[in-house]
């Protein structure tokens, strides 16, 4: 027998530390509620939690950052739908004014409140703000300048247009090649538009827009008819009288206002529509010389060309060419996202009359009425596009809500799988433990005892 080394007593004592680190473990897990409380516990379990938690932290701003957005542009919107309303309210007084039972005098009273009516839009375009931010002013727009008179080679119409709003400020550089006509006879009547040759536009006016023009061929008799040409707008561009059928067999087609027509083919009264477009290769480059978007030979849609995010309305003699022109990018940016540029990028378009086309709107004639009724419906044009763009991006943003908040949901449930304890195993596991420890104390008590066994030898 030895006294000097109690080998059961270190035995028992071992194993109750064991028992009471590992209690000390369960007690720790059921206090906090979490399987990984440090990185011992698990450390690729933390580490892969860790990044989960940044990513549901992240998600759920990205909500709130979306809830925000769509609250800027509820705010956008419906400052737009109160001009929306004075625009209407200017054409009713505009269509009121057109008639001739008002007198001079009754014409200077309308025009009192469309004078009004265009200052509280100025106003609107001014004084609309979200979190001091304005809206409406053009300071959240993408605008696009020439670099000198870049646009005279091609004849584009006003400046390019910036379609998608995630295009980077900068000089570019636009390639216009091979360029033709296109006609199209949408609409055959009268006895026109069987043949490519029957209509066919000319170079009498070179100022007529791209688009779908209407022939209305009316007060047809054996020899003679009218024609009446609506432009893509619907105005007219005038009226002649022509000479039809057999009057006019083995002569010259008739220009009318811009049209070659071939009147011998006009048998009856009639509506004709027919489309005047172009085809051209178009290229996008950056200031270097560098191909931002390549060449695409394109058809253009009521002379309108779509390529890189960007549109361009020409003239309809557009011209092979050139143009230089920079685009600065104000557009907001709404981070939608719990990464790096996960954004969503939203321009929203000056609001003023400059903008809208209504600047200097008198209805104190006939002509000037009818031309503000033109103007207005223009404006209103405009003003339903920028509408129309925002409640599309609110629509958006609306599902990006709800994707984000599935997302957050799943992952914080993976999360939880591997950081959160399992607090019925835990107790099972701590009963165990806590078990083992009164037992473990006992047995030390018990062990500490077989040495006084030597006492029974010394008597």
């Amino acid at each position: 027998m030895k006294i000097n080394n109690n080998i059961q007593a270190l035995n028992a004592y071992r194993n109750l530390y064991q028992n009471q680190f590992q209690t000390s473990k369960n007690l720790e897990k059921l206090s906090s509620g979490l399987r990984i409380n440090r990185a011992a516990d698990d450390a690729a379990g933390l580490a892969i939690s860790e990044k989960m938690r940044s990513q549901i932290r992240g998600l759920k701003m990205a909500e709130r950052n979306a809830m925000d957005g769509i609250s800027l542009m509820q705010t956008s919107e419906g400052a737009m739908q109160e001009v929306h309303t004075m625009l209407q309210r200017m054409r009713e007084l505009a269509v009121q004014a057109a008639n001739d039972t008002n007198t001079e005098y009754d014409r200077e009273q309308i025009q009192k409140e469309i004078d009004q009516l265009m200052t509280e839009i100025d106003s609107i375009s001014e004084k609309t703000e979200f979190n001091t931010r304005k809206l409406l002013n053009g300071f959240s727009a993408v605008l696009t300048t020439y670099q000198n008179d870049a646009n005279s080679q091609t004849n584009l119409i006003g400046f390019p247009l910036v379609t998608d709003a995630n295009i980077k400020s900068g000089e570019y550089s636009l390639v216009v090649s091979g360029t033709s006509p296109v006609y199209t006879v949408t609409q055959p009547a009268a006895g026109l538009g069987s043949d490519d040759e029957d209509i066919v536009f000319t170079d009498a006016d070179a100022s007529m827009k791209y688009g779908e023009y209407t022939i209305m061929v009316r007060n047809v008799t054996g020899e003679d008819a009218t024609i009446e040409i609506l432009d893509p707008d619907g105005l007219s561009l005038g009226t002649k009288a022509v000479k039809i059928g057999t009057e006019v067999e083995g002569e010259e087609p008739v220009d009318v206002f811009g049209l070659s027509i071939d009147t011998s083919k006009i048998s009856q009264a009639g509506t004709v529509k027919v489309k005047m477009e172009a085809s051209a290769t178009i290229q996008l480059n950056d200031a270097d010389g560098n191909t931002i978007h390549a060449a695409r030979e394109l058809t253009s849609v009521n002379g309108k060309f779509k390529h890189g995010g960007v549109e361009y309305q020409f003239m309809n003699n557009m011209s092979n060419g050139t143009m230089d022109f920079t685009i600065t990018n104000n557009a907001l940016s709404f981070q939608i996202g719990p990464n790096t540029n996960q954004n969503v990028m939203i321009d929203i378009p000056r609001m003023d009359v400059v903008t809208l086309g209504i600047e200097g709107t008198n209805v104190l004639t006939n002509s000037d009425a009818n031309q503000a009724i033109f103007s207005i419906d223009q404006a209103i044009n405009k003003l339903s596009d920028a509408r129309a763009k925002l409640g599309a991006v609110q629509n958006r943003l609306e599902h990006t809500i709800n994707n984000l908040q599935v997302t957050h949901e799943n992952l914080t449930a993976s999360e939880s799988r591997i950081r959160d304890a399992d607090m019925a195993l835990e107790m099972t596991v701590f009963t165990r433990n806590n078990i083992l420890n009164q037992s473990a104390t006992a047995m030390l008590a018990q062990a500490n005892q077989l040495p006084q066994g030597v006492l029974q030898l010394l008597q």
